[in-house]
């Protein structure tokens, strides 16, 4: 049995030749996928051109999650116990945790891509840990808070609502809005209801926009990337045709 999370990103232009690579060709009998329910028209056609039979199963979100009415107006001094605050750059990260302790009591754990496995897992747990003694009641970190951990988030506080992708500046879509935003309130902790809420005030109506329940499109295409060697072979054969151009 083998579990794939996270299948939307198939759909990424960076990164999505690996969920493509993975869905089409891990080896075993039996083979979960979890993500988003508009990846499943993708899924049906790729099962179909593999023969391979599908079923879907729908779960629903077990525990409540509101957008807040307020944002903090732009004061980290306004962070609580259980916010993960949300940004899009290392140096904003570190920038944010030094301010929030500087004017608050908390301390922070942070998380972000290309921090080490070992010590995004080590930081997720320090902020999980509920003891009274532990000091790391806040989460500082980037949108990789929405993938692959298990956190207690009780607030999500989005510092902007825009990000750069490595080629320019940009808003964020409201797949990914909900995503990092659908981590508060985790069903089973005792955070109860999840709240998401942004640093300024101008950011509130992005997250209204997001969570307003309209159906976003479906996801169409997955995006490949071939191997050194599957293009070495390609030339090769284009090299050896007798029909091949001068």
């Amino acid at each position: 049995v083998g579990v794939v999370d996270e299948v939307q990103m198939l759909n990424s232009e960076d990164r999505g030749w690996a969920w493509t690579r993975t869905v089409l060709g891990l080896p075993c009998e039996e083979l979960h996928l979890c993500g988003e329910a508009r990846t499943v028209p993708l899924i049906e056609k790729l099962c179909a051109m593999c023969g391979d039979d599908l079923e879907v199963i729908d779960y629903k979100r077990l525990s409540p999650l509101q957008v807040s009415t307020e944002s903090l107006g732009g004061s980290l001094e306004h962070v609580q116990a259980g916010d993960c605050v949300v940004s899009f750059s290392r140096k904003e990260i570190y920038k944010i945790k030094e301010m929030i302790e500087k004017s608050t009591p908390h301390r922070c754990c942070v998380v972000y891509g290309s921090l080490p496995p070992q010590t995004r897992k080590d930081q997720a747990k320090a902020f999980n840990n509920t003891d009274k003694s532990n000091p790391f009641s806040v989460l500082v970190a980037s949108d990789a808070v929405g993938m692959g951990l298990n956190l207690k988030i009780k607030r999500v506080v989005f510092s902007a609502t825009k990000k750069f992708d490595g080629e320019k500046v940009r808003d964020l879509h409201k797949w990914e809005i909900l995503q990092i935003g659908g981590r508060a309130g985790r069903y089973g902790s005792s955070m109860g209801v999840g709240e998401v809420t942004c640093l300024h005030e101008e950011s509130l109506p992005d997250l209204r926009n997001a969570f307003d329940g309209s159906t976003m499109p479906g996801i169409t295409h997955a995006f490949l990337r071939p191997e050194l060697s599957r293009i070495e072979d390609f030339a090769a054969a284009l090299n050896s045709s007798p029909n091949k151009h001068p």
